[in-house]
């Protein structure tokens, strides 16, 4: 359920149409929303039955308070990075804020989620298989915007590939924050829903998680 609208959209893709080229629409990403929007829902189904039926307090605290903050950091991540995108598509190639920093911070993000959400499922098998999944669809999806980059802004891509090397990973190099930004509400308000559906996801994995380690009547 991380149907992002601006993620959708290639959200550090921006091109017009007076480049020549076929932007990449919604639908080119909607087969891989809708399998993200299976697995999280699977996910939520394994956890009540996948993984141990107890475990130490100390496990079960620490499990849940740092799924709970990589959930947190992962939410907020990607409305900051949304600030910057949204309203710009079709406009131009955005390489300021946490697009300085690495290359996908969206994608980074929506790993960085799943691992929040595989620990609170308190299952180390479910933990691997969501993250493995979800990383393997983030990873496969950036390669394709990347090449899709190198062609739309052949000189511009390069030289920003050569200043933000990282593509997951917030690198050393100093975020350049721009006086202005000029934001849609509307694509900012959809991106900010998005994000938040991550806590809804949380709460339906801690719950399903519960359920598990009820003891047995």
């Amino acid at each position: 359920m991380h149907l992002n609208s601006v993620e959708t959209q290639r959200p550090i893709l921006q091109t017009g149409p007076s480049r020549g080229l076929l932007p990449l629409t919604e639908s080119a990403s909607t087969p891989r929303l809708r399998a993200t929007f299976a697995i999280y829902i699977g996910l939520v189904a394994a956890a009540t039955v996948v993984g141990p039926d107890s475990m130490s307090a100390t496990w079960y605290y620490l499990s849940g308070a740092v799924g709970f903050a990589c959930v947190v950091i992962a939410c907020l991540g990607r409305i900051w990075a949304s600030v910057f995108i949204a309203g710009h598509k079709d406009v131009e190639l955005v390489t300021t804020g946490p697009y300085a920093r690495c290359r996908h911070p969206l994608y980074a993000c929506s790993i960085l989620a799943a691992f929040g959400l595989g620990l609170t499922t308190r299952s180390a098998l479910l933990c691997a298989i969501v993250v493995v999944l979800i990383a393997a669809m983030v990873i496969y999806a950036a390669a394709g915007e990347e090449q899709f980059l190198a062609d739309a802004f052949p000189e511009e891509f390069k030289a920003y590939v050569a200043a933000t090397p990282n593509q997951w990973w917030p690198g050393s190099r100093p975020a350049a924050l721009p006086e202005h930004l000029d934001v849609r509400p509307v694509v900012f308000w959809k991106s900010f829903l998005d994000a938040s559906s991550f806590f809804v996801l949380y709460l339906l994995v801690a719950l399903a998680a519960e359920y598990r380690l009820l003891p047995a009547s």
